[in-house]
């Protein structure tokens, strides 16, 4: 991404600060926020490539589980927990650059589309898709998960791994989802809220709470009881809802641990506070030798500071990334 792009990217961002301050279902807000949401992406997924590979999501971590192996068995169990096989239509919301989509398609033969609303993202994804071998079963669709065009009825399940933590409106993605998924179909959402242990009144959690959201576009995220609500408002049956770390995980190995530098190694260097902060100075350094363009330190920034952020959430359980759901739409 040249200079101007870049910050014209990081301007956009920014502006998610004004959007977040209307009303939910304003118009503006729930066609605006999906549009900010991907100029972030624009600007940062070159570094999440760099530090997480192309599967960006945290996941339940054991002892003796590297972070790519962990990703991989907690890719495997949804898949599973959703009875995936060939024959069956998938739909992928908010897929990134595919890592769990085509860690899902090979294990399950499933067919799987991935649904995004990030152009450079559907790019990345679909030459890793190619790479793989799984053009037959794999495809991408750009489009905002809010508005989908497509008939109803049209997947046989869906899975989401820290997407629709970014929607303007909860019930109104979820109710889209709703919409294209066929009757006694079963969507499985992995994604951030924060926990019953977090105090609205509590100056620590607010400034964590707002680090966390303004950092990460995730403006307005809920807690997991508010959650649950809005995946039955719309119409779903909820078969269960858990705290994966909680649960599926194990306290020695935190989900945040990955940030913490703890599983230190050649290949984790970059997402650890030494290797963070390594990159930023030499992001700064670059810059002002124009080898990257301005707006580089700017990103790793914002990302360090989401970063720190969510360890402390992590550490007081006041947040979790792994919140499940597993729904089912009736017949």
């Amino acid at each position: 991404m040249n200079e101007d792009k870049l910050q014209q990217a990081l301007q956009d961002y920014h502006r998610l600060q004004s959007i977040r301050n209307l009303a939910p279902d304003d118009s503006v807000r729930v066609r605006e926020q999906p549009r900010l949401v991907s100029r972030f992406y624009d600007a940062v997924t070159s570094f999440f490539e760099f530090g997480w590979g192309t599967t960006f999501h945290f996941s339940p971590r054991r002892p003796g589980e590297n972070l790519v192996k962990s990703q991989y068995r907690h890719d495997e169990q949804i898949g599973k927990l959703l009875r995936l096989g060939p024959e069956i239509v998938v739909a992928d919301i908010g897929c990134g650059v595919g890592g769990p989509l085509i860690n899902i398609a090979r294990t399950t033969g499933a067919s799987i589309v991935g649904i995004n609303f990030n152009m450079h993202q559907i790019r990345r994804g679909t030459d890793q898709v190619r790479r793989a071998g799984l053009n037959d079963t794999c495809s991408f669709l750009y489009t905002d998960y809010m508005s989908v065009p497509l008939d109803e009825d049209t997947f046989d399940a869906m899975y989401s791994f820290e997407a629709l933590c970014h929607a303007p409106n909860k019930v109104l993605a979820l109710g889209e989802l709703f919409r294209i998924l066929k009757p006694n179909g079963e969507i499985a959402i992995v994604d951030w809220a924060f926990t019953d242990t977090f105090d609205s009144s509590n100056p620590q959690h607010i400034d964590i709470r707002t680090r966390i959201e303004k950092n990460n576009a995730t403006p307005e995220l809920p807690n997991t009881t508010n959650y649950v609500n809005a995946v039955q408002d719309v119409g779903f049956e909820v078969i269960s809802a858990k705290d994966q770390h909680i649960e599926d995980g194990d306290p020695s190995t935190p989900w945040y641990m990955a940030l913490e530098g703890r599983d230190f190694s050649l290949s984790s260097i970059a997402r650890t506070p030494i290797g963070r902060a390594l990159t930023a100075h030499t992001t700064r350094l670059l810059e002002g030798l124009k080898i990257v363009p301005m707006g580089t330190f700017e990103t790793a920034q914002l990302l360090n500071i989401a970063a720190d952020a969510l360890v402390e959430a992590g550490r007081l359980g006041i947040f979790t990334p792994n919140f499940l759901i597993h729904a089912r739409k009736p017949n």
